[in-house]
């Protein structure tokens, strides 16, 4: 039996489906999906806005462009913006459906265009030699097929074509583990400092474990970590030639979720911590799971 054919897998696939729709319609409600609103939300302030901005430098008008994962659709519009033929798959119709009403509103505004459609990444069926670009961002350690879809990305994107990837890859380290948690216990959170003390308390040696899910997102969605196993660094690196890769911090975009402050007061503080533990990881006394590649065919 095959995953598509097998019940539990399309129960997963359908829960996985409604959580995430259920998250981009209701992000949408604060902020619209646009990378020009976007790029002001903290912890892209802090993690992510200098590398989709890097990206983004490398679409040209009239490029042939694909994000799997593409949820509300943000940075599948941001390579439109740049005069791509940007295309989005993500297994969601409803996130796919506020992405859709979003580029109706601002389609007259953009040089490019926009196709979403709905796809079980995991069966991924691409056309061979199609794509000048195809990014995908922190989806693929949901993917249970994950060697196929990078097989089909490499036969999907034209000669010397760019595959952009960023996501976390392998198990979070311990001692990034321990910084993290220390620093989110003295820092405010939404948990109180006396909840804090009794969690310590209550689980003592095993305080670092809870820290360790919580980081990585563990029971979150039902397909949560499934291809974690999957080393996605090697497999693109076997296939493809890295022409690029940028290792993320290795605690400060846990912390910066989790610090509960005004902007003005936490941006500062987390800016220093980035610098701070990129550091660390440059140094090599840190381990970072945040991975970045440039990829080509």
């Amino acid at each position: 039996m095959t995953h598509q054919t097998d019940p539990d897998y399309q129960q997963k696939l359908a829960a996985e489906a409604r959580l995430w729709g259920d998250e981009a319609r209701k992000m949408a409600q604060h902020i619209p999906p646009d990378w020009a609103h976007h790029r002001h939300l903290r912890h892209n302030v802090i993690m992510h806005a200098a590398d989709i901005d890097a990206l983004l430098a490398c679409i040209q008008p009239g490029m042939k462009t694909l994000e799997l994962g593409c949820a509300s659709g943000w940075l599948t519009l941001a390579m439109a913006e740049r005069g791509a033929d940007a295309t989005g798959l993500d297994l969601s119709d409803e996130s796919l459906q506020v992405a859709r009403d979003y580029y109706h509103t601002v389609r007259d505004q953009i040089s490019g265009q926009v196709t979403y459609q709905a796809v079980d990444l995991n069966y991924l069926d691409l056309p061979a030699s199609t794509y000048d670009v195809i990014v995908v961002k922190a989806s693929l350690h949901h993917l249970v097929r994950l060697d196929h879809v990078i097989r089909n990305v490499h036969q999907a994107l034209k000669p010397g074509g760019l595959f952009w990837a960023a996501d976390t890859a392998g198990d979070e380290h311990i001692l990034s583990v321990l910084i993290a948690g220390a620093i989110c216990f003295v820092l405010p959170t939404e948990t109180a400092y006396a909840d804090k003390l009794r969690a310590l308390l209550r689980f003592g040696f095993r305080a670092p474990s809870r820290v360790k899910a919580s980081i990585q997102a563990d029971g979150l969605s039902p397909f949560e970590g499934a291809g974690r196993d999957h080393d996605w660094v090697s497999l693109i690196s076997q296939q493809f030639r890295v022409e690029k890769r940028v290792d993320m911090p290795a605690f400060t975009g846990y912390v910066t979720a989790q610090f509960k402050a005004s902007d003005a007061v936490a941006v500062p503080i987390l800016k220093v911590m980035r610098v701070v533990d990129s550091a660390l990881v440059k140094a090599g006394l840190l381990k970072n799971t945040g991975v970045i590649l440039y990829a080509r065919r």
